[in-house]
């Protein structure tokens, strides 16, 4: 079976964490080679070392300790994590050292020390200090990509974008309902939690469909795909209505904590957009083109609507197969804000298993309030 085809039958989350252990193993390999060039240590013994310790480093830090630093601020969680991981894999080193030596350590005499030539050639200090220097720099660039995005980050790293490069990509742009009132209900600091939630809560299925999160715009999401991917199995539908499913699933727990529970409504299109990079003190990587601004007008037509997920006639005739699942309400023509030209939309239901259209309005914000 190949190795696609095996990693496409494994939950979103599992081929999620199995890719972040493969960059921890990957960045470790990299930057513990980098150093090896400086020494006269080089080899494919150590090599196999490096890679054995990233992919340690990505256990430790996705299984253990990630999720108990992920309250602070950014800095914070990579001051943390590496400090964590770095001590419980000193130690370890330490004890395999001295059991190693004929000390009689408690449990140690079961670690295998396999670089021991290695080790007593540049000293077990120096060792160590390779260690926390090559450990500390993959979290810090796993951080950083993790925080930027895989293509953006891999764009500014390789110079993608220093040109703007033209291709064809699907843009999803889903707004809270009632956001306004809420805010007011809950407080900011209660609010900011509340999206904080709702934002977590979508991981798994932003996962599932291959979605990237081009940003977050106060209450409302902006996710993207290329046009491959995002048609693909019709991804780019299936994400809006994983979402509310997910939403749904949680509702108990949004309401004890909350006393509301989300519903977005969405705008879906696709075409051709232009990616740059832009700014000078301040550098990002961002879309344009007429991709960006119909996406905004589909979203307020289905708000105007009261819809839940609108999307033009032009991306839905990329997805043949998209009215196996789904039920889409009668074109209706709407004009592109600032031009001249007009596009047909259309509402989207999903349907059924009995194959009838799923009733609208599910997951809708609730409350005393609402």
């Amino acid at each position: 079976m190949p190795y696609s085809s095996v990693l496409g039958n494994l939950p979103a989350i599992t081929r999620y964490k199995l890719r972040k252990l493969l960059k921890y193993a990957l960045v470790t390999a990299v930057v513990g080679s980098v150093l090896m060039l400086f020494g006269d240590h080089a080899g494919w013994k150590l090599f196999g070392a490096w890679l054995m310790l990233g992919v340690w480093t990505g256990v430790l830090e996705e299984f253990l300790f990630g999720r108990r630093f992920r309250a602070l601020a950014i800095p914070l969680q990579f001051i943390g994590k590496a400090l964590a991981v770095n001590v419980f894999t000193v130690t370890l080193m330490a004890l395999a050292w001295l059991a190693s030596h004929g000390h009689d350590v408690p449990v140690a005499s079961r670690l295998h020390w396999p670089l021991e030539d290695v080790v007593e050639a540049m000293g077990i200090y120096r060792f160590a200090l390779q260690v926390v220097v090559v450990t500390s720099a993959s979290i810090l660039v796993v951080q950083v990509e993790e925080f930027m995005g895989r293509r953006f980050f891999l764009g500014f790293l390789l110079g993608w974008y220093d040109k703007p490069r033209v291709g064809e990509r699907v843009m999803l742009s889903i707004d809270l309902v009632g956001s306004s009132a809420l805010n007011e209900r809950l407080g900011d600091m209660l609010y900011f939690r509340f999206l904080n939630t709702t934002h977590s809560l979508m991981t798994e299925a932003v996962l599932r469909h291959d979605a990237e999160i081009h940003k977050y715009v106060g209450d409302e999401v902006i996710f993207t795909w290329t046009m491959q991917t995002g048609t693909r199995h019709n991804n780019c539908l299936d994400l809006f209505f994983d979402i509310q499913e997910r939403l749904e699933a949680h509702r108990p727990v949004m309401l004890r904590e909350f006393g509301a529970v989300p519903q977005f409504r969405g705008g879906l299109h696709g075409g051709r957009v232009i990616t740059a990079q832009i700014g000078h003190i301040k550098r990002a990587i961002d879309f344009s083109g007429d991709v960006m601004n119909t996406t905004s007008r589909v979203q307020s037509v289905a708000k105007n609507q009261h819809a839940d997920l609108m999307v033009t006639q032009e991306l839905l005739d990329r997805m043949p197969e998209a009215e196996r699942h789904y039920a889409f309400g009668p074109p209706e023509p709407m004009r592109v804000k600032g031009g001249k030209r007009h596009l047909l939309v259309r509402t989207v239901r999903r349907r059924t298993e009995s194959g009838l259209p799923q009733p609208t309005g599910q997951g809708h914000l609730v409350g005393p309030n609402a």
